[in-house]
């Protein structure tokens, strides 16, 4: 019998993700990046990888950088898309968090952006994917992770909300259960109804912490938002970890 397809997997792969995200601000992301570059001093040239990169708007943003860019997503129409940004220093594979990247990769850098995380039913899985971004990093390398703050999300939990993008209405419910963080997301479009549900773990810092020491690696800083401020469990929307390899 053929294995269901985890959530994300279909959901990820479905053009109406795009369409109810697609006005995510780019130009904050873009600052994001570069205030990064500038923070951590990464130089001109590094190898770096976007895990989890999406369609690659990102991974094209740090190639633009000056940096040498590998980029994978889970999505094969993703990668697709994604390659039409492909260059000779960008480059993009299909590929699982949870697998190691080949050994003939090695990094300077590992990004993995805007809760790209936290997907997997079993904590072990977890655990698999900061092992193989501690695989695929140089000793001295850095693993920059960014994940939402869970304290901060559920005191501002919007539960219900209709959005309208690309002239369908999606409407949308958030609730807790179980540890997750889930959304139900209902449209209607060329007179079929769909549902998608979106379920992403409330990940404790305390847990990222055990999984990067188990993974080996060391961490240097944690910053709150997007402007690198320093952060604070109840006001920081973000959790922007940067970890060392051993």
């Amino acid at each position: 019998m053929e294995k269901e397809l985890e959530w994300f997997s279909a959901w990820f792969d479905s053009p109406y993700y795009h369409i109810l995200y697609a006005e995510r601000d780019e130009a904050e992301a873009a600052m994001f990046i570069q205030s990064l570059q500038i923070h951590l001093q990464i130089q001109v040239g590094a190898h770096v990888l976007d895990a989890a990169c999406g369609k690659g708007r990102h991974a094209k943003t740090l190639e633009q950088l000056g940096l040498q860019v590998d980029a994978y997503d889970l999505s094969p129409k993703n990668i697709q898309e994604a390659n039409e940004l492909a260059s000779e220093n960008l480059t993009f594979f299909v590929h699982d968090i949870r697998v190691p990247v080949p050994k003939r990769l090695s990094y300077d850098v590992v990004f993995n952006f805007f809760t790209s995380f936290g997907y997997f039913d079993e904590k072990v899985d977890n655990l698999l994917a900061f092992h193989a971004f501690a695989d695929a990093l140089k000793s001295g390398g850095m693993l920059v992770m960014d994940f939402f703050n869970p304290t901060y999300v559920l005191a501002n939990l919007v539960r219900e909300e209709e959005v309208q993008h690309g002239g369908i209405t999606f409407s949308i419910k958030r609730w807790e259960a179980n540890s997750f963080l889930y959304k139900s997301i209902k449209f209607s479009d060329k007179g079929r109804d769909f549902q998608f549900e979106e379920k992403v773990e409330l990940i404790p810092k305390q847990d990222f912490f055990t999984y990067a020491a188990e993974s080996g690696l060391i961490l240097v800083d944690l910053m709150g938002d997007y402007s690198l401020a320093p952060f604070d469990e109840n006001t920081s929307p973000r959790m922007v970890f940067i970890w060392v390899k051993k």
